[in-house]
């Protein structure tokens, strides 16, 4: 929907599980709901600290992926409630031939399938992630690579049948396991 409505039933204020609205009156991103019964509802999202905003839907599961200003919100539209809820930061995300939903945010990839089930990838970026694709079940993209000379983009990709991460900008840098990769001094003795 483009606003809160002006009339009709009131709005619902969705939050992060725990978390407050902080003004609950205040417009977040707002969604109509149509449940099983044929009525609708219309649900004000709380908003993280992004400005993406977008709605997957997967009708045979019966299940709404929500990112609201990179909040993530797992919805079923029966409930008035998030059955879960992800992210803070997310911006940007594609969807898979396997109805699967990839995510970015600054420094991780997040993966969340039709029936809600959550994956968060190993750290792939020190500071940025563009240019997401998806190709078969690879994901593909570029990190960016702050400590670079040239402030560089270093691509990587994700098998999401496997969840082998390949290159990116932060394993540049760390071993898989987080340690530091030891560089060689560059003088001479």
């Amino acid at each position: 929907m483009s606003g809160l409505p002006a009339y009709g039933p009131m709005y619902i204020p969705i939050t992060q599980v725990e978390q407050p609205f902080i003004n609950p009156h205040s417009e977040g991103f707002v969604v109509r709901f149509f449940d099983s019964f044929g009525e609708s509802w219309v649900a004000n999202f709380n908003v993280g600290s992004t400005t993406f905003n977008t709605v997957f839907d997967f009708p045979q599961t019966n299940l709404c992926i929500v990112i609201a200003g990179g909040n993530g919100y797992v919805m079923k539209p029966n409930l008035t409630k998030p059955v879960g809820t992800f992210g803070g930061a997310i911006k940007s995300a594609i969807l898979t031939d396997q109805q699967e939903v990839v995510g970015s945010d600054d420094t991780d990839l997040t993966v969340i399938d039709c029936n809600g089930q959550l994956w968060v990838s190993e750290r792939v970026s020190w500071d940025g992630i563009k240019d997401l694709h998806i190709n078969k079940r690879i994901v593909t993209g570029s990190s960016y690579d702050p400590m670079g000379d040239n402030n560089e983009w270093i691509d990587f990709t994700l098998n999401l049948d496997t969840k082998q991460l390949d290159g990116g900008s932060y394993r540049k840098y760390h071993n898989s396991d987080g340690t530091s990769i030891k560089k060689r001094p560059w003088w001479k003795f």
